[in-house]
C-alpha cells in the first residue's frame, strides 16, 4: 500500500462489514476513510441519489433518473437486492464521516469489456462536494477493498475524454489509459488498473 492510501487511514474492519447504523437500519457499511463512509444504499437513499444527479445535470455514462420516483423506488430496491445479493457488491452510498450525509456514490460492479470480465468502477460526488479531494478518497477505499476482499485482478473505468479531473483522478488511482478501446464517437476513453 502506499503512503497516500495509507493517510486516509482506510480500515474495512475484521473483513466483517457492519450491518446496521444508529438508528437499527439494516445495511451494510464497506469501508471507512479519514473523512467518509462507504455503505451500501439504503431504499431511503432516493432522495439523496437524485440531489447527487441533479446538482450535474445531465452526467455522461449515467443514467438519467425518472420523474417517476414510485419506479425509481423500485429499481433501487432490485438494485440493493440483487447486486449486493448475488455479487456483495455494487454502487455504494459515498457519505460524510462527521454527519452521515451521503455526498456522492461509486463502487465496483462485474462487467465484461472486451474479452475481460473485470470490475468496472464509477463514481459522482455531489458538485458542492467536488474537487476537494473526495472522489480519490472513496475510489481508493474502493481499489483497496477490491484487492483485501476479491480475486478480481483487474479493473477498469469509462471515462468522458472532456471530464479531465476523473482521468486524473484515474491516473492518481495507478489507472492507465487503453487505447484499444477508445470509443470516439460516444466520447469515451477507458482506463484500466491491474488489481494484483
Amino acid at each position: 500500500m502506499d503512503s497516500e492510501r495509507l493517510d486516509i487511514g482506510v480500515s474495512h474492519g475484521n473483513n466483517q462489514p457492519s450491518r446496521e447504523d444508529s438508528e437499527g437500519s439494516e445495511h451494510c457499511v464497506i469501508a471507512k476513510t479519514r473523512r467518509l463512509i462507504l455503505r451500501e444504499f439504503k431504499a431511503d437513499d432516493l432522495d439523496e441519489i437524485y440531489s447527487v444527479c441533479d446538482s450535474w445535470g445531465e452526467v455522461p455514462g449515467l443514467l438519467p433518473l425518472s420523474d417517476d420516483r414510485d419506479e425509481e423506488r423500485e429499481k433501487l430496491e432490485s438494485y440493493i437486492h440483487f447486486m449486493y445479493g448475488f455479487y456483495g457488491m455494487g454502487l455504494w452510498a459515498i457519505c460524510l464521516a462527521a454527519d452521515g450525509r451521503m455526498i456522492g456514490f461509486g463502487g465496483p460492479w462485474p462487467s465484461q469489456i472486451g474479452e475481460d470480465w473485470l470490475l468496472e468502477l464509477g463514481y459522482v460526488i455531489r458538485k458542492d462536494y467536488s474537487r476537494k479531494g473526495y472522489g480519490y478518497e472513496a475510489m481508493s477505499a474502493v481499489v483497496d477493498y477490491i484487492r483485501s476482499e476479491t480475486d478480481f485482478e483487474k479493473a477498469a473505468a469509462r471515462i468522458p475524454k472532456d471530464h479531465k479531473g476523473s482521468r486524473g483522478l484515474a491516473r492518481k488511482l495507478g489507472m492507465h489509459l487503453d487505447t484499444q478501446y477508445l470509443d470516439e464517437d460516444a466520447g469515451m476513453c477507458l482506463y484500466r488498473l491491474d488489481i494484483s
